[in-house]
């Protein structure tokens, strides 16, 4: 899968966001593809080396399980012990039933159709498990015939190449937070390096207090700057409030790739700019 530079693409951050469904279940990931974005998927292993969609490192904040359960890494805990609980009901009373899936169902859903793209997250960056989510993922995703409709993402510019290197018809994209300078001194180190081993680099976007005209904390400039290197490999990820104004903006600056916490409120953004 190559990116059609004249389209746009926006990612449903952790499927819904938690704002329109409940993040890391399937019933987010269908939400997603069914507004036309790409849903986002954070993979994490648990203590059977079963690779799941979870965001958190505990069960705490998506499910119902109990205090003495919600609070342990998921790395200690079983597939089974996982599944136990619903990770849809305290989101919303019409989404119970969900429960943390696996990558597996994941891929599964996008093997039955081929137009689905997913952005994995990964979350298990210690050298205890990342080793064991590498391995899993990239098998499952030879298993499925997934592996070119797959952006793996991190903030790991290393571990973003690893996988690069063991499946190269993986998508990679590195995405960048922290505050502006931090920001941009990452994206310039990344240029130094001519972006070698990603496809997409992403920028953090944070809504500037008491801010007039221009509504986020890293300037148009700097934005200039970022696609004049990449065109239209820059990803912008707009977190907060967004107006219509501000994503004009930057669709005129070149850029189409997006990442969102509203997929419906974007989607329909997006029709009224076309």
């Amino acid at each position: 899968m190559e990116f059609d530079p004249e389209k746009i693409y926006w990612q449903a951050h952790r499927g819904g966001g938690g704002h329109e469904a409940p993040d890391n279940t399937l019933y987010a990931m269908k939400y997603g593809w069914s507004l036309g974005g790409i849903p986002e998927a954070d993979i994490r292993v648990t203590s059977d080396r079963e690779v799941v969609c979870l965001h958190d490192n505990t069960l705490a904040r998506t499910t119902d399980a109990p205090p003495e359960v919600a609070e342990l890494p998921i790395g200690e805990l079983t597939l089974a012990e996982v599944r136990k609980y619903d990770a849809g009901k305290k989101f919303r009373a019409d989404c119970a039933g969900q429960h943390v899936p696996t990558v597996r169902e994941v891929f599964e859903l996008m093997r039955q159709d081929p137009e689905k793209l997913l952005y994995a997250d990964i979350k298990n960056y210690d050298e205890k498990l990342f080793p064991i989510l590498l391995d899993k993922f990239l098998s499952l995703a030879r298993e499925y015939d997934v592996a070119s409709r797959i952006i793996v993402a991190g903030r790991d510019y290393a571990l973003n190449c690893r996988f690069k290197e063991l499946c190269p018809e993986l998508k990679t994209m590195q995405w960048i937070g922290r505050s502006p300078e931090e920001r941009m001194l990452t994206f310039r180190e990344l240029a130094a390096r001519e972006f070698f081993g990603l496809d997409l680099v992403q920028l953090h976007l944070y809504a500037a207090e008491g801010a007039s005209g221009w509504m986020y904390d890293l300037p148009v400039a700097d934005l200039r700057e970022a696609f004049s290197a990449l065109g239209t490999r820059l990803e912008v990820f707009p977190f907060g409030p967004f107006t219509t104004e501000a994503i004009k903006t930057l669709l005129d600056l070149g850029i189409r790739q997006f990442a969102t916490d509203e997929p419906m409120r974007f989607s329909r953004t997006l029709k009224l700019l076309a």
